[in-house]
């Protein structure tokens, strides 16, 4: 890949790129490459054996093989001063930590290895959440929260995925990557393969929203949605990640029903439930 041509881009010089790539503006200014894992890899990487063996996402490896789910990183929405909603007498910052709590013990004995960003009622800033997640180099990310709507009316599950993905320049190379390893070191190839990264971990984050979606929906005989959102949480994490809003504290009859321990129980096995699913479906099960 000796030949090189010039990028009307800031002035970047760019290796020519196979057909199989298109290469398109990113969205912070970075040229954002589209391509198979595989070809990314050996374009980017300049590896000599012509491989790369380190997965390039939580989940994924760059040549397509799913690697295993063992650490997930669990977050109890609010806490501290931040009470989150408050309606009939609840408040969402002490449900999220109790449906939180059970989902991880649920997990634990399914055989994952699990880490909550609050161990009590503490105030835990949004950037620190998804920080935890990153730094332990955890597979999966879930946040618990409880939902609220002028209108009292409005009920259900919803399950919220990011719409978009955001790394600081100062951060390091993705997962499994460092700039050893890497032939043509360089901002702007660690952001394309951030970049790559990111948009494997959006998708996997959608269909780990379908599966919780789905499993609360059958379980808690209500009604669950999923949507995306650029929440801090979810779009500062590197992993798949995904928002759980319960229900909404603001409709009688649903805070009733999240009043009751053994239906947050419920809630919390059947977002389990969901979780095992995903992980199973894509064949990377810890056990």
């Amino acid at each position: 890949m000796s030949q090189v041509r010039a990028i009307k881009h800031r002035h970047v010089m760019m290796p020519s790129l196979p057909r199989a790539c298109v290469l398109m503006p990113f969205r912070v200014g970075v040229p954002r490459l589209l391509c198979s894992w595989t070809t990314a890899a050996l374009l980017m990487a300049g590896c000599t054996s012509g491989r790369v063996t380190g997965p390039g996402a939580a989940g994924e490896g760059f040549g397509g093989v799913a690697r295993p789910v063992h650490l997930i990183v669990i977050d109890a929405g609010h806490g501290g001063h931040d009470s989150g909603a408050r309606y009939f007498g609840l408040e969402e910052k002490r449900l999220a930590f109790d449906v939180a709590k059970s989902l991880r013990d649920i997990l634990k004995q399914t055989g994952f290895a699990v880490v909550m960003t609050r161990e009590g009622d503490q105030f835990v800033p949004l950037s620190r959440r998804p920080e935890v997640a990153n730094r332990l180099g955890a597979d999966l990310f879930v946040s618990i929260h409880l939902n609220a709507n002028p209108n009292r009316r409005v009920a259900g599950a919803e399950v919220y995925f990011p719409r978009e993905s955001v790394v600081a320049p100062e951060a390091n190379w993705p997962p499994y990557l460092s700039a050893a390893e890497i032939g043509m070191p360089s901002a702007v190839v660690k952001q394309v393969l951030w970049d790559l990264v990111l948009q494997e971990t959006r998708a996997q984050s959608s269909q780990l929203a379908d599966r919780i979606a789905e499993t609360l929906g059958r379980d808690l005989q209500a009604s669950s949605t999923v949507k995306s959102a650029r929440f801090v949480v979810l779009r500062e994490a590197w992993m798949p990640a995904v928002l759980v809003e319960v229900g909404y504290m603001s409709n009688r009859r649903e805070s009733q029903r999240l009043a009751d321990a053994a239906y947050r129980r419920a809630a919390a096995q059947a977002i389990a439930e969901g979780i095992v699913g995903y992980v199973r479906e894509r064949g990377t099960h810890p056990i």
